[in-house]
């Protein structure tokens, strides 16, 4: 009989504040794929990932040394319940990069965590068809992605360059896992509301941006933060706001 996805595990342990059941692997595939396999307030962490992705399938690369992270929470209510959910989790975790004085950290909508224009760490959060979430989160700490792919140097940085003290992995991975479990709660008493107060805040400064919808269309203005649905509120070129479903955006290019 083969081995079980948690008999392959170099370690288990207890962590955290929710009593996260947690799990170390070596080389894997997709943390986010071993993770939706398990129990709600269980995770993974591997030290490498040989298939790791973002949105829309795309590729993320996931070489030693960076925190490879993924977790799974109860999702009760369905889909609808926790539509937005990953601004929720991308807000508690810029409060833990802030904690960690990591310099000019934000959140770039809707799931890169950035230190001015370079990426930090990217969020992926999909969910099956039973009532749970699987939340991906990939940091770069020791790592060096650009040795991977080359037009990473450019747009991409590591705590190891942000930071004169890095916490070991195991310590980031328990503020993460904190983190999470804040979140979760956070949007259990007050949905997404108190999310986008917090991240307008932040996202004070206009950008210039260009965003791709899933239908194809490109719209081009500043974009000026989300309403009260969570809809993205963008002024365009001809000065006019214009709001957009979160769901119908493919990508969102930041131009400046």
């Amino acid at each position: 009989m083969a081995p079980s996805p948690l008999e392959k595990a170099i370690s288990a342990a207890t962590i955290g504040s929710a009593g996260w059941r947690f799990f170390i692997y070596e080389t894997v595939a997709s943390t986010n794929d071993l993770a939706r396999e398990l129990l709600p307030w269980s995770a993974v962490r591997a030290l490498a990932q040989t298939a790791g992705r973002g949105r829309f399938g795309r590729s993320f690369v996931s070489d030693p040394g960076g925190l490879w992270l993924s977790a799974t929470l109860p999702a009760e209510g369905g889909a609808g319940r926790w539509g937005g959910f990953s601004l929720m989790v991308g807000c508690h975790l810029l409060r833990v990069l802030e904690n960690l004085a990591v310099p000019n950290v934000r959140l770039r909508w809707p799931n890169d965590l950035m230190s001015g224009n370079k990426k930090l760490a990217g969020l992926l959060i999909e969910q099956g068809s039973r009532e749970a979430l699987t939340v991906g989160i990939g940091l770069n700490v020791l790592n060096a992605p650009w040795n991977h792919d080359s037009s990473l140097v450019d747009t991409s940085t590591r705590l190891a360059d942000l930071l004169p003290v890095i916490p070991d992995l195991e310590t980031l991975a328990v503020l993460i896992l904190d983190a999470l479990g804040d979140a979760h709660q956070a949007m259990l008493q007050g949905g997404l509301s108190s999310a986008v107060r917090e991240l307008n805040a932040h996202w004070a400064t206009e950008r210039p941006v260009e965003i791709t919808l899933i239908a194809g269309e490109r719209i081009g203005g500043r974009f000026m933060g989300l309403d009260h649905n969570a809809n993205l509120r963008i002024l365009d070129l001809r000065g006019q706001e214009r709001l957009v479903a979160h769901h119908h955006v493919a990508q969102l290019k930041e131009l400046a």
